[in-house]
């Protein structure tokens, strides 16, 4: 991709002591509607950032949209003409973005032989294309900015759990696009990161409680609870932790820091499973 710019020659300054933040940074979110792109979205504008919000569901974008003042666009960040659109009206309305949060996804249950083309297909566009095709269609107007991009992968790109192969799989390319992209434009002032999240109280999660509150009596609390029974911090994050690692890797705060997996799990991924019945 030839933007017309060279690598870095200078150093940025240093920022110890300095609360730079994402005032008035042109940011866009993906998935913005409900969970932790929602959080996103509230948080970056508290923080006085121009919020643009993407996804499919017309009223979720809107409610948040009016809660915080961004824009909504409704857009399905896998499909290329779609998503350039999204770009095209956010320079006409503010100029060059700043920030991309990559959040759109899916989950989609089954192991392979569960799996049908169909539902790889699903799963794909809706964990991986989402991230990609976002991207790359950012990816003129944020390198001219020098700007960030910051994945939402899942601890489901670190470890498996049990019959998620979709899933699974592409959270774990969303880690390669991350690397990838910070290796190829980085010269160029891009910096680009993950977060791979445990167990968030969102929508979705709330809705792969379901199978564990019918099948043991449970509330809903109380699937959370059992799922995190063995997390060291005993308790799944809420949308706004895993907002702040985001908005944090989002501002001039993190100069130095891309290429980067941030997990925010509890602890989940540092416990040694064959260990377990000796904490018992």
């Amino acid at each position: 991709m030839d933007c017309g710019l060279q690598a870095a020659t200078t150093r940025r300054p240093p920022l110890i002591g300095i609360h730079v933040g994402i005032n008035r940074r042109i940011a866009l979110i993906t998935g913005g509607g409900t969970g932790i792109g929602a959080a996103c979205a509230r948080q970056f504008a508290a923080a006085g950032a121009r919020v643009a919000l993407v996804g499919r569901r017309r009223a979720a974008l809107e409610a948040i949209a009016s809660e915080c003042g961004a824009f909504p666009i409704v857009a399905d960040a896998s499909e290329a003409d779609q998503m350039g659109a999204a770009i095209n009206l956010i320079s006409e309305r503010w100029g060059d973005l700043d920030v991309l949060i990559a959040n759109a996804g899916g989950h989609h249950p089954g192991a392979a032989l569960d799996t049908t083309e169909d539902d790889w297909t699903r799963a794909r566009r809706e964990n991986l294309d989402t991230a990609f095709v976002a991207a790359r269609t950012a990816l003129p107007s944020l390198l001219r900015s020098r700007g960030a991009i910051v994945f939402v992968s899942s601890i489901a790109g670190l470890v498996a759990g049990p019959e998620v192969c979709g899933y699974t799989t592409f959270k774990h390319a969303v880690i390669g696009l991350t690397r990838s992209l910070a290796r190829d434009y980085g010269p160029l002032g891009l910096r680009v990161n993950a977060v791979c999240p445990g167990w968030v109280r969102t929508p979705m999660a709330d809705e792969e409680m379901q199978p564990l509150m019918r099948r043991h009596g449970l509330t809903l609390d109380g699937a959370y609870a059992l799922v995190t029974k063995d997390v060291p911090l005993r308790r799944a994050a809420q949308p706004e932790e895993i907002a702040s690692i985001c908005r944090f890797l989002a501002c001039e705060e993190s100069s130095i820091i891309t290429g980067a997996v941030i997990v925010a799990d509890g602890g989940s991924t540092v416990v040694d499973v064959p260990t377990l019945e000796f904490a018992r």
